[in-house]
């Protein structure tokens, strides 16, 4: 039988016609698909000037024939894609049992794989995959029929709740675990709230999930997906009966390596005394652990304990002491104070633990021609399937700039059934934008899917400022015009300058919108290469490529050119002057808490020399009075999509906005904010220093979590200055909560105890004396001083000098002064 022969017809009838074959005849035919398959897939442009696949219909048909024909390890797998699930069925009922299974493990890292091995485990076909891919696959599911809260999924989906006791002690990594899962979705999606409604019913065994979740805490899994684990423990609201029944395991979590573990143990143990049901002997056994491990907070307490009851048990005295010689060696004072009265000895000061302040510098943001940019490459998807997964991901969360850029690069190059793989997203793009004020991504991911999908949709209104580029390129998708020498190629929008080039060369008369849109993403590696091929560039946008690149010549003063110089000249506050060749004075951000003209308390910067026209956002088109009528939501975690030169503007806007709307239902802009300083760390700006301090300093626990995040990532690849952030906390002066910020940088100083010594030995000279909760920056301080973690300076000592009397701050000044 002839290739062609095999290959007619649909993937159906491919299929049928490859099993027919004899397993010799199958693998003399392997080299031959490999090679229709990889020109199909091929890159080639089309008509009206749009890229795709060569032939992905016949890639497709290769695909499936493949996979009924190679050997079940060959590393061909990687590159073969099926998004049929009733096609990869029969590939694996078709396999010998042994090749069943190995392909079971491969297939399970697709959503349409995952679904189809564990129907064919439930149906005794495969022996039960429990790979990490496997249980990562749980968090995906739910997104199959999102508007059904997760409780209720769980009830519908067949043998969910039996397979819930294997999913829940595995901790995951990345985005999938549970800790990870829950942080982003509405209350009805997060399988803490649903586990605690079903134990409520009776539908998940109360008793074994309390247990679990003791005995998984045991595993001290990263503190981030542990902390998962106390939420949902404390959530089910144990009895003071039901804690009794787990006081060992509670006792025995006082050695985890987990300070907040350690403090949930400490806690539960607390309550269960209080109840009159402890095991006296038992809980002293383990609570020297807790009173010497880290947290001045939860040893006090284990102190505490062992007092109660040493008072209620004096028969016990001999092994309460170990507790309280534990905790004469602690690193808090207070709590070496405490267990030194237990014990009616005087107290001795610990050897200090040196740890060099030297060691963490004031980095500054190194000059523009410096930076490295073209660091991770945008993984833009290549088939229908991946571009309806891309989508499918951004109608559930929307908050993902680098995705968006990938699905938008994506869709004007894939072909194939595009309109069949996302025919399933379109009741929910229709729900989504059917929604109470969609935010402008979620507006222009809705009208995607349904022109993908073949729907009438109106496009979008092209509008004006930095969401033009979006509203253009995805208008342009949709009426299939699209030309994309703007994708972006790499993480953080940034677009390589070859790239762009050798797109230019190809499409010389492409939109004005585009070229501004690419002139503004030009990361500055490559540019001499780039220039160079820029040479044979033609058409009316030759002249200003080069000169954005770095050439000779004379660009007009238009959209354009303004666009090419601040391509040029990023770090220019006015373009104007770089064209006329005059100075290019950089901008100096500073800023300052004061009041509006409503009498409303916000945080102001303020940019020296003021940037000039075009105001605003450096895209080219900002927004001016009157309102152009287009409501796009609240839309500040998605300006991050704009030029990516505007770091500095949205790092501003973040920190503005974490300030103001310090409450828990406000929109998380810090996560286009934060975010990116975690998946690409590097040195912050001013304004972006200034982002981290108002982000530690809020009462939101979102945003203070990825604060925290940041503020340790930074340290640990010193490219965060401690007196920097001293300063910028500072700037917040009487605004700041110190009892509040003192949580969030005691985690730090948990691994970085000289930069938290020294970001409060910078911060402490710009606050007044009697803001409330000062003693509470004065005691972290003391702390870190006493851990050897270096000194304080003399405006601080000068500072300290304010304060007398026996108040708390007082005596907390005293203790620092020492």
């Amino acid at each position: 039988m002839l290739l062609r022969e095999v290959l007619a017809g649909g993937p159906e009838d491919v299929l049928t016609r490859v099993l027919g074959l004899s397993r010799e005849r199958r693998r003399e035919l392997v080299p031959e698909l490999t090679a229709v398959l990889r020109e199909g897939r091929e890159v080639v442009e089309g008509p009206p000037g749009s890229f795709g696949a060569r032939d992905a219909e016949g890639a497709e048909r290769a695909s499936v024939a493949l996979m009924a024909s190679v050997s079940a390890r060959d590393p061909l797998w990687r590159e073969l894609r099926v998004g049929d699930p009733g096609i990869l069925r029969r590939v694996l009922l078709a396999r010998e049992p042994a090749e069943r299974a190995v392909l079971a493990e491969r297939a399970v890292r697709g959503p349409v794989g995952w679904g189809v091995v564990r129907e064919l485990v439930r149906a005794g076909e495969l022996e039960p995959v429990r790979t990490a891919e496997y249980f990562a696959g749980w968090f995906g599911w739910h997104w199959g029929e999102p508007e059904l809260p997760l409780a209720e999924r769980l009830r519908k989906e067949p043998g969910a709740l039996e397979e819930l006791w294997e999913l829940l002690p595995v901790e995951g990594a990345g985005d999938s675990s549970f800790a990870a899962y829950d942080k982003y979705v509405a209350e009805s999606e997060k399988w803490g709230p649903a586990l605690v409604e079903l134990s409520r019913s009776g539908e998940v065994d109360r008793a074994r999930l309390l247990e679990l979740t003791v005995e998984v805490l045991g595993r001290d899994f990263s503190a981030y997906r542990a902390q998962w684990y106390t939420a949902l423990h404390e959530g089910l609201a144990p009895s003071a009966e039901e804690r009794a029944g787990l006081q060992h395991r509670y006792a025995r979590l006082c050695g985890s390596g987990l300070p907040r573990t350690v403090s949930f143990a400490v806690k539960a143990l607390g309550a269960v005394d209080k109840a009159g049901l402890l095991d006296d002997e038992v809980a002293l056994r383990h609570l020297p652990a807790a009173a010497a491990g880290r947290g001045a907070g939860t040893a006090k307490l284990a102190v505490r304990l062992a007092g109660v009851v040493v008072k209620r048990r004096p028969e016990l005295a001999a092994v309460a002491a170990e507790v309280f010689r534990a905790g004469l060696g602690h690193e808090a004072s207070d709590v070496r104070e405490l267990a030194a009265a237990r014990l009616d000895v005087p107290l001795a000061a610990p050897a200090p633990v040196v740890v060099s302040d030297a060691a963490y510098p004031e980095p500054v943001v190194v000059p523009w021609a410096q930076r490295r940019m073209l660091v991770r490459p945008l993984g833009v998807p290549d088939s229908p399937a991946a571009l309806a997964e891309g989508l499918s991901a951004l109608l559930a969360d929307e908050h993902q700039a680098d995705l968006f850029l990938a699905v938008l690069g994506g869709a004007s190059r894939v072909d194939g059934d595009v309109a069949g793989a996302v025919a399933p997203l379109v009741k929910r793009a229709r729900k989504v934008l059917g929604g109470r004020q969609p935010s402008l991504l979620q507006q222009l991911v809705g009208s995607l899917v349904l022109g993908l999908a073949g729907q009438e949709v109106v496009p979008p209104e092209l509008g004006s400022g930095w969401q033009l580029p979006l509203r253009h390129r995805v208008a342009a998708l949709l009426a299939g015009t699209a030309v994309p020498v703007s994708a972006a190629t790499h993480e953080g929008g940034w677009l390589d300058p070859v790239v762009f080039v050798t797109r230019m060369i190809e499409h010389p008369a492409v939109a004005e919108v585009d070229v501004v849109d690419a002139l503004l993403r030009l990361a500055p590696e490559g540019r001499r290469e780039a220039l160079a091929l820029a040479a044979g560039l033609s058409g009316p946008y030759a002249e200003v490529v080069r000169y954005a690149l770095g050439g000779d010549g004379v660009v007009a003063e238009d959209w354009v050119g303004l666009a090419a110089t601040r391509a040029r000249y990023p770090e220019a506050a006015d373009p104007l002057a770089a064209l006329r060749g005059e100075p290019r004075p950089e901008v100096v951000w500073s800023a300052r808490v004061g009041q509006d003209s409503f009498g409303l308390t916000k945080l102001f910067f303020e940019e020296s020399p003021e940037p000039v026209t075009p105001k605003g956002l450096w895209l080219g088109w900002a927004t001016e009075w009157p309102w152009d009528g287009v409501w796009d939501g609240y839309t500040l975690p998605h300006e991050v999509l704009s030029s990516p030169y505007d770091r500095d503007w949205v790092d501003a806007t973040v920190a503005q906005h974490l300030f103001y709307f310090d409450i828990e239902v406000a929109d998380p802009t810090e996560i286009a904010g934060l975010t990116p300083y975690l998946d690409r760390p590097s040195a912050p700006g001013f304004a972006g220093v200034m982002m981290i301090a108002a982000a530690l300093n809020t009462r939101r626990e979102e945003g203070a979590q990825l604060g925290v995040d940041v503020a340790v990532a930074l340290f640990e690849q010193r490219l965060l200055g401690p007196r920097a952030l001293g300063r910028a906390l500072g700037v917040l002066g009487a605004e700041l909560t110190p009892t509040r910020l003192v949580k969030r940088l005691s985690v730090v100083a948990g691994e970085h105890p000289a930069a938290v010594l020294s970001t409060v030995d910078a911060l402490l000279p710009a606050l007044d004396p009697g803001l409330r909760g000062v003693f509470a920056l004065l005691e972290l301080a003391a702390e870190q001083l006493e851990r050897g973690a270096g000194a304080i300076s003399a405006e601080t000592r000068q500072w300290l000098g304010g304060f007398s009397g026996s108040s708390k701050a007082a005596k907390a000044a005293s203790r620092l002064a020492r």
